[in-house]
């Protein structure tokens, strides 16, 4: 039996597998900063599942951990942590941020858990670091007042942008170091609600081609376009292997995609519907519908984004026996 290593490989080099691929991946609120209890919790959620990539869930708020911001943490894994107080408040902050330092804080913790799941796994499941862009850092740390920062004192944010590539650069360089086999890049202003093309161009792709740049040596980088009215069309040509968006719940289908793009895709899955309440009849009509879409059998099956935690982990692991 092929391992998940040798299955993601055959996909990455334009090949495909049977029966497709699948993975899921969901947070351990609490759990997320306790080293050991983190590394145990994501180990039985992978060799449970027996998922074709392990992507590694550190809690959403690691890349703004080190800087000024206060978070309220969960007290157990029904919630997740949330900003209490952004850092940044005014444009002047953004020209006082300085680069932190990948070797303490949250992101030293991130990067030591990531050696040893990369030691856990090698030869065996590809493991895929979690990096937001740098602007998806910027609007953790300021909220939605980043988009009048855009358009009051875009020079000033620029200059955040800059900060935030380079902590970022560090960590991914890092990453590659240990030995990671791709990035989870998740970008969650790349979406018509939120921005527009001109917009992001300015202030996000040209940041995401940076980080991007640096991990480029990898061979399974995932592009996460998190929205309702995601920009497919302009960002599915960076350099990555994988798309992941949300295909259930966006106009964005995996069958169109696929007649824009040859790249791996990753979807299929309503999370927060079908997945959440449907009866086992409709998971297996939609992971049908899902690989039937695609007519090279280019997909994985996965969630538009991360599995609500209302979601229980046993119907999780039943997924694999239900896809076609």
């Amino acid at each position: 039996m092929h391992s998940a290593m040798d299955r993601l490989r055959e996909l990455a080099d334009g090949g495909t597998v049977e029966p497709v691929g699948i993975s899921m991946w969901k947070h351990f609120p609490d759990t997320d900063r306790k080293a050991d209890k983190f590394f145990d919790r994501t180990v039985d959620f992978q060799l449970r599942g027996g998922w074709d990539f392990l992507k590694i869930a550190y809690h959403g708020l690691y890349s703004v951990e080190d800087w000024p911001v206060e978070i309220a943490w969960p007290t157990d894994e029904s919630t997740v942590g949330v900003v209490a107080r952004f850092a940044i408040d005014s444009p002047e902050k953004w020209k006082q941020l300085e680069v932190t330092a990948v070797s303490e804080g949250a992101l030293a913790r991130e990067l030591a858990i990531t050696a040893r799941f990369v030691e856990r796994f090698r030869g065996e499941v590809p493991v895929i670091a979690t990096v937001f862009s740098p602007l998806t850092t910027a609007i953790k740390m300021c909220g939605d007042r980043l988009f009048a920062h855009m358009r009051e004192e875009p020079q000033a944010l620029h200059r955040g942008l800059e900060v935030i590539t380079e902590t970022t650069r560090r960590f991914v360089d890092e990453l590659v170091r240990i030995g990671v086999d791709g990035i989870f890049f998740a970008t969650q202003l790349g979406t018509w609600d939120r921005m527009d093309w001109e917009g992001y161009q300015e202030f996000g792709k040209q940041y995401d081609l940076e980080v991007l740049q640096r991990v480029s040596c990898l061979w399974f980088n995932i592009f996460h376009i998190h929205g309702a009215r995601p920009m497919f069309e302009q960002l599915c040509t960076y350099p990555v292997t994988a798309l992941n968006w949300h295909d259930r719940t966006t106009d964005m289908s995996i069958a169109t995609a696929r007649t824009l793009t040859d790249k791996v895709l990753i979807g299929g899955v309503d999370e927060h519907h079908t997945l959440l309440t449907g009866s086992d009849d409709a998971v297996r009509s939609e992971l049908a519908d899902a690989v039937a879409q695609d007519p090279e059998k280019r997909v994985i099956l996965g969630p538009g984004c991360v599995v609500p935690l209302t979601v229980p982990e046993e119907r999780l692991f039943q997924l694999p026996k239900m896809r076609p």
